[in-house]
């Protein structure tokens, strides 16, 4: 199980939790299962250094048969006959077609080395309206048992966590407060993909072999991705083996100090007689019993030969990632599709759609949303800040299968001219309203577009877009700083107005989820337009870390970018800032070519990590790119923590100013 975190959709992968267990399991019918704890290690390396992971698994080992198990992984661990509508509608129970359509697909058959033959047929099960507790996906069954084989599939739709308690209230006074809703927001859950694999044995039993889950929560700006991963080997199936069960020392269950001591007690001696201790547990979702035996050695059970070779690997060899992910993409596609039943809008307002900067000052909005069937969600928002009292909005229609969205929209933005700073961020119109620091440039847009992006947009998007582009100036002064005698934010860039028509794409890669090994996060990006001025850009940004020492980590940041043609002041390259380079400006070097590097080095200590560091880049004419003059340039101190997450500078501009800038700010590098 792996649960990840971060402020943005696109950064660097933290992993803020991964646990790996083993087990071998031996069951038979009237008697508890025995469960022997092969290889068992949790870790939490955002909070290394901080925090140690202290978590128990032990009652959570899988099963992978028992009378009455779901063989679906839907919902709960028993089966159940009739639906309850407040929890995941079953497509298999009892009056599921009120629900869902079906449809046969493809099917296969093959031959057995003792001439049986067994045929597989596919069922295709579509919700007849976009939910969120009905499945979307392809089911696989043996026509001569009816057995399921093969599972692929989805939630048709994303969980919205305060609709639902607004739904499930009987009055007003049991809906979540108008003041939480507003501060956290959204607040959703949503499962991409559920696989499950059975294999034949013996010629007539199928058992799971392997299962896995994958989706992601937002809660207002955090994001945390989740996965679930349970892999199933088997000696024998009604085999020889006889099952001793042992007796267990501690059969006291109460919970008072006395009875604690005494268990703790009896444990302890245990781990000295015989180097494992044992336990009765009882799963209530699966109404059996098991008897756990764990090794008191856990160092043997971090380094199992039975786990990965480290818990940070992606563990191909155990689940078949590469396998499962081509079941998904032939599954899942685009077309795979609830039926055309509009829903409800959803309206969202508060925190989430609110943001500061030097242009519009406080501004916030209105959303709403409609699933209207079919992939299709209907979007449109409006905006409008206190300093311009410009009017923004958007009106989108989208299509998605939970891992690639293409839409169509018409806009009018205020939208940023830096490819690294995310002006609009919670963390950047923090630091704005705070401490007077704006590091976005900012010009408007009003046009027409098709985008579509993979993964939500963490991986890589395009879009073909027909916009004006015009100026947009500097409206406000006020900061919490400026307020006790700071300075005023810094005047905007006088933006080239002109209609252009174009195309631009981008891609996201990081590798490595170990704190000190290696890993690596870049982007690449390419944007062409035609119009009143007609030009070509292409960048690359690349951040590679990695274990110098047991006690030092550092990192290295490569960039560059190139254009051709005539590129408006909107579309060069701004360099200066926490993203670039650091203790100067934002700003300090513009230009239609640019290079940069960034050295950084801390300790080992991810969750509370001190650093140095040291930046050099060059923005500037491309006909200056092989005499490029003196860099800009800066260094200084600073402070990660939770991997990253949040970060703390001290930088001194070394060339050309050479002043000092402190920087409070997410999702850093390093």
């Amino acid at each position: 199980m792996s649960v990840g975190l971060g402020f943005k959709r696109i950064g660097r992968d933290r992993l803020l939790m991964r646990a790996e267990r083993a087990s071998r399991i031996v069951w038979s019918r009237g008697n508890p299962a025995l469960v022997q704890i092969l290889g068992k290690r949790e870790v939490m390396p955002m909070l290394e250094g901080v925090g140690d992971a202290d978590f128990d698994m032990d009652g959570g080992v899988p099963m992978p048969y028992y009378p009455g198990r779901e063989t679906l992984w839907i919902g709960s661990g028993l089966a159940k006959a009739d639906i309850n509508e407040n929890e995941i509608i079953h497509p298999l129970a009892r009056g599921a077609e009120a629900y869902y359509t079906y449809a046969i697909g493809d099917s296969v058959s093959f031959r057995l080395p003792n001439g049986k033959r067994i045929e597989l047929l596919e069922m295709l099960v579509r919700p007849r309206a976009p939910m969120w507790n009905v499945a979307l996906g392809s089911l696989w069954f043996d026509v001569s048992t009816s057995q399921l084989v093969r599972a692929v599939y989805r939630l048709a739709e994303p969980l919205d966590i305060w609709q639902i308690a607004n739904e499930e209230a009987e009055d007003k006074d049991d809906k979540p407060p108008r003041w939480v809703t507003g501060m956290v927001t959204p607040l959703t859950a949503q499962v991409n993909s559920i696989t499950v694999e059975y294999g034949l044995h013996e010629g007539r039993f199928w058992l799971p072999r392997a299962q896995a889950l994958e989706g992601g929560a937002t809660a207002g700006f955090m994001r945390v991705p989740f996965k679930v991963e349970q892999s199933f080997k088997y000696a024998s199936v009604n085999g020889a083996t006889p099952v001793v069960i042992p007796q267990i020392a501690v059969g006291d269950t109460a919970q008072d100090s006395v009875s604690r001591a005494a268990r703790w007690q009896k444990r302890r001696q245990e781990c000295k007689e015989g180097g494992e201790r044992s336990r009765t547990v009882t799963r209530r979702d699966q109404g059996i019993a098991m008897i756990v035996k764990t090794p008191c050695d856990t160092v043997a059970l971090w380094h199992s030969a039975e786990l990965p070779k480290s818990i940070y690997d992606e563990g191909e060899e155990l689940f078949g990632k590469n396998e499962r992910d081509a079941l998904v993409e032939e599954a899942l596609t685009l077309g795979a599709q609830p039926g055309w039943i509009p829903q409800k809008p959803v309206v969202k307002y508060g925190l989430g759609l609110t943001r500061y900067n030097r242009i519009e000052g406080l501004s916030t909005g209105i959303a709403a949303k409609q699933s209207l069937g079919g992939g299709y969600t209907a979007r449109v928002s409006a905006r409008m800040g206190i300093a311009d009292w410009a009017p923004n909005a958007e009106l989108n229609l989208v299509r998605s299968n939970g891992r690639h969205t293409l839409g169509v929209g018409a806009y009018r933005r205020l939208s940023s001219a830096n490819d690294w700073a995310d002006p609009f961020s919670f963390g950047s119109s923090l630091s704005s309203l705070l401490f007077g620091r704006d590091e976005g440039f900012y010009y408007r847009t009003l046009g027409l577009e098709l985008a579509g992006t993979t993964d939500d947009s963490t991986t890589g998007s395009w879009r073909v877009f027909a916009e004006h582009h015009g100026d947009a100036s500097k409206k406000t002064d006020f900061s919490l700083a400026h307020a006790v005698g700071g300075k005023d934010f810094r005047e905007n860039i006088d933006a080239d107005q002109g209609e252009v028509i174009g195309f631009a794409a981008e891609r996201h890669g990081t590798r490595g989820l170990d704190p000190h090994g290696l890993r690596l996060f870049g982007t690449v990006r390419a944007e062409g337009a035609a119009g009143d001025f007609d030009y070509a850009r292409a960048m690359f940004d690349a951040t590679v870390s990695h274990g110098i020492t047991r006690r030092l980590d550092g990192a290295l940041t490569l960039g560059a970018g190139y254009s051709g043609g005539r590129v408006p002041l909107q579309r060069l390259w701004y360099l200066g800032g926490t993203q670039t380079i650091r203790g100067q400006q934002p700003g300090a070097a513009i230009g239609d070519a640019f290079w940069m590097t960034r050295l950084e080095l801390g300790s080992s200590f991810v969750g509370a990590r001190p650093v140095i560091f040291g930046d050099l880049g060059w923005a500037g004419s491309r006909e200056d790119w092989g005499t490029p003059g003196r860099p800009i340039s800066g260094a200084g101190i600073g402070a990660s923590f939770m991997d990253g997450l949040v970060r703390f500078d001290v930088a001194r501009g070394i060339y050309p100013e050479k002043k000092i800038r402190t920087n409070l700010y997410v999702e850093a590098r390093f």
